[in-house]
């Protein structure tokens, strides 16, 4: 599967202080890996300092994690994650 930003939510802040919701059956380890989230740079303006919150896994329910991106000329490669 790959990122879908119907199934993000933002939930507050500013670029760079953004607090996002992620909610996907996509493994941890899916979506961990570098350039999954390089959609959300354009779809909600994800820049390095954003958090993501995401709940992964069958019924989305497997893991939680807190996730901080760091974007790189559009590539976001996420850290805190499995």
């Amino acid at each position: 599967m790959a990122y879908e930003s119907e199934d993000m939510r933002l939930m507050g802040g500013v670029p760079g202080q953004q607090l996002f919701l992620y909610r996907t059956e996509d493994a941890a380890g899916t979506v961990t890996a570098s350039g999954y989230f390089d959609e959300a740079v354009v779809d909600y303006t994800l820049d390095t300092g954003d958090i993501i919150i995401a709940c992964t896994g069958a019924d989305m329910a497997e893991a939680v994690d807190m996730l901080v991106a760091a974007n790189t000329d559009g590539v976001v490669t996420v850290a805190g994650g499995a």
